[in-house]
């Protein structure tokens, strides 16, 4: 087995996924059980035979989408058309029962890894702007751009339960050329689309987050969240601790605040030796993780303000330019001013 499949085939995700493709085989008057077999689930209908599918499995079940799509019909419509906010299971619901659309989608970033291991996600605030930054952890072949499209229109799913609609109309930016009409993304999102983009991500007007979703339960949104941060902790157990501290460190930076490691243990449930241990094991360490999280909120800011080096290298808590442009090169193999004109 060549090690990208093995890579995949430790990826964990909920069965429902699986599902979509199903109901999309229905649809375009596939075989579904043929499609369960070619994702490699012979009996679905078994009762808690199949909850939880692999990263391998994910892959063929778009890989046979995009099959079988019938030319002319760009497909994320057609997924998103297949895919309700129930798919994401408790993470949807913590959503939908939110106060606002910025609780929703705050609680999509603590709790995504949960359903959706194959991407990171994080917000900047840039001005009067959050971006929501999409960043691909494995390669899926050829579904990679297909895959990004599902993974960031299901955080705008959140749409038809506000109260009102956005100020602002949100901007959808993907890295990748579109797999169809532009005017198709477009419809099905309700946003402007930009591909080729620098960046995968959302970019709201933060005004907007303060919108109120039509039902929201507060009881039941604080139950699903107790349960969610029961899970999290529980895979904290067996996963990397490294990408959970790099959205707290995320969410530290935007805020400008500063943690310590013993806050974080706490907010583990570990102790400081425990945690100090866990990022040794796992070739990391705490100063590193810093830095990489104010470079990524650094990133952001070179390609969407205005400010001068000097200015950003101080936002992110760098002592001047030269130490930060070093720290970036480090990081992401570009100095800041090759990252902000496009160059390499």
């Amino acid at each position: 087995m060549a090690d990208s499949d093995l890579i995949l085939n430790s990826l964990s995700f909920p069965a429902s996924y699986l599902d979509v493709g199903a109901a999309i085989m229905r649809t375009l008057g596939q075989d579904v059980g043929a499609f369960y077999r070619y994702c490699g689930a012979s009996n679905p209908s078994a009762p808690l035979a199949l909850q939880t599918i692999n990263g391998k499995q994910m892959q063929r079940s778009m890989v046979r989408t995009l099959q079988v799509h019938p030319p002319g019909i760009t497909p994320l419509v057609t997924h998103a058309a297949h895919c309700p906010v129930t798919t994401h299971g408790p993470i949807g619901m913590l959503a939908i029962t939110a106060k606002t659309l910025g609780d929703a989608l705050q609680g999509t970033l603590d709790y995504a890894m949960l359903v959706m291991p194959a991407y990171d996600m994080r917000r900047h605030d840039v001005h009067d702007q959050m971006h929501m930054v999409f960043e691909r952890r494995y390669d899926f072949g050829d579904v990679n751009d297909f895959f990004t499209e599902t993974v960031m229109a299901a955080c705008l799913q959140i749409r038809p339960f506000l109260s009102r609609q956005p100020s602002h109309l949100p901007e959808v930016h993907f890295m990748h050329a579109p797999l169809g009409p532009v005017a198709d993304y477009e419809q099905a999102l309700n946003a402007r689309c930009i591909f080729n983009a620098k960046q995968n991500k959302i970019v709201m007007a933060l005004a907007d987050l303060h919108i109120a979703l039509l039902a929201p339960s507060l009881t039941s949104n604080m139950l699903i969240k107790a349960t969610l941060e029961q899970q999290r902790l529980l895979r904290l157990d067996t996963q990397p601790v490294t990408q959970e501290i790099k959205r707290m460190l995320h969410k530290a930076v935007r805020e400008s605040q500063t943690i310590d490691l013993t806050s974080i243990a706490q907010a583990l449930s570990m102790s400081d030796r425990t945690l100090s241990r866990r990022l040794k094991d796992e070739g990391s360490t705490l100063p590193q993780l810093r830095t990489t999280a104010s470079i990524e909120y650094a990133a952001v800011l070179l390609l969407e303000s205005g400010k001068h080096i000097t200015q950003i290298a101080n936002t992110v808590g760098f002592k001047d330019a030269a130490a930060f442009s070093r720290a970036f090169k480090r990081c992401t193999g570009r100095t800041p001013s090759q990252l902000r004109n496009g160059s390499t």
